[in-house]
């Protein structure tokens, strides 16, 4: 049995991956995010109000807000069980290395999209490419068609959203660790058939950080043109600020109005992975909404890739901390990984024409 923590839009897509061949359970303290499910057994409350459910798992898939992720996914390791987990948290993940290994039970965390998928490819160019000097990383999700004011919809969560915008983002420049302001570079990116777009530097290398001995890299995200500019002015004007004017504070003012933003479009979802050595390589994925499905390439991307994972690392004989990018770095993972997201309509392509 398979539990999952979360049925938001991600869990409900790990549900999707899982439900035809696994026992599947779910865990979230929301009545109607439960009642959307089909197919699984569904419990309200908290992991802590579910502990007897949990120690019977096999393993937990979390899918929770950030802010709310390291508290409950130490709380499942003390229990004994092992974590995939996709959520952005704040706190080092390696901070729960030594508790995972204390429990004979492991951690993949950021297993979803990017972070996640973009590890993977991350580390199968860092082991194939003789020499590697720089990967370079450019990922985006994406409505399909420009949608006003901001030329976005909001398909994720709206905290991880902004906290894009906000957070300092942290690059590999010549073999060190350098943190920049994410919308200080602005630069154009165009892929043929698809678009033309513009991309800010995220902070998505997280782990890599650390894994990775490397003299160059850096990810980008994709927005239409235009959108970063918009983001720019509301942050320099004090939107995106948590200080309180009156007992609420603009950020959460902000919140509430890009909430607005969240309405049913059909999206994209784009990465592609690009390695500098001896020779350039790319890898190149781009996904749509899925008509039959109903579930969006966003939550494919992310709910798949975590789903996906977590079937790999039932057969794994690991503890302590792994990070999504050695299942690019160990080509038999690698492979297993690339074809159950085959067989789910997200291709992992080796060459793209800029």
């Amino acid at each position: 049995m398979i539990t999952v923590v979360g049925a938001g839009n991600i869990g409900r897509a790990i549900v999707d991956y899982l439900s035809d061949d696994f026992d599947v359970s779910v865990i979230d303290i929301s009545e109607k995010a439960l009642k959307n499910l089909r197919g699984v057994k569904k419990f309200k409350g908290k992991v802590k109000d579910h502990a007897d459910l949990v120690k019977r798992s096999e393993i937990i898939i979390t899918a929770l807000p950030g802010s709310a992720s390291f508290e409950t996914i130490s709380s499942i390791i003390k229990m004994g069980k092992s974590v995939v987990d996709v959520s952005y948290m704040e706190e080092d993940p390696f901070l729960l290395d030594n508790v995972a290994r204390e429990n004979r039970v492991f951690l993949i965390p950021d297993a979803g999209f990017a972070p996640g998928l973009s590890n993977v490819l991350s580390g199968y160019l860092y082991k194939k490419i003789d020499g590697i000097k720089k990967i370079e990383i450019y990922v985006g999700g994406l409505p399909r068609e420009r949608i006003p004011p901001l030329d976005y919809t909001v398909t994720w969560s709206v905290e991880g959203l902004i906290d894009e915008y906000t957070r300092p983002a942290r690059i590999i420049k010549n073999y060190k660790i350098k943190t920049v302001d994410p919308l200080e570079s602005v630069e154009p990116f165009c892929i043929s058939n698809i678009g033309t777009f513009e991309t800010f530097i995220s902070d998505g290398l997280r782990t890599m950080l650390k894994t990775f001995k490397i003299r160059d890299m850096f990810e980008r995200t994709l927005r239409y043109p235009s959108h970063i500019e918009k983001i720019k002015l509301l942050r320099d004007l004090g939107f995106f600020s948590k200080d309180k004017i009156n007992g609420c504070s603009p950020y959460e003012v902000t919140i509430s109005l890009f909430e607005r933003l969240r309405i049913d479009v059909e999206d994209m979802s784009i990465l592609l992975v690009r390695g500098h050595g001896k020779r350039v390589e790319d890898l190149f994925i781009y996904d749509r909404y899925d008509e039959k499905s109903g579930i969006t390439s966003m939550a494919r991307m992310t709910g798949y890739t975590a789903a996906s994972v977590a079937t790999i690392a039932l057969e794994m004989d690991e503890y302590g901390v792994v990070p999504p990018e050695y299942f690019g770095m160990d080509g038999e993972y690698f492979l297993k990984l690339r074809e159950k997201l085959r067989k789910k309509g997200i291709i992992i392509n080796e060459t793209l024409n800029l």
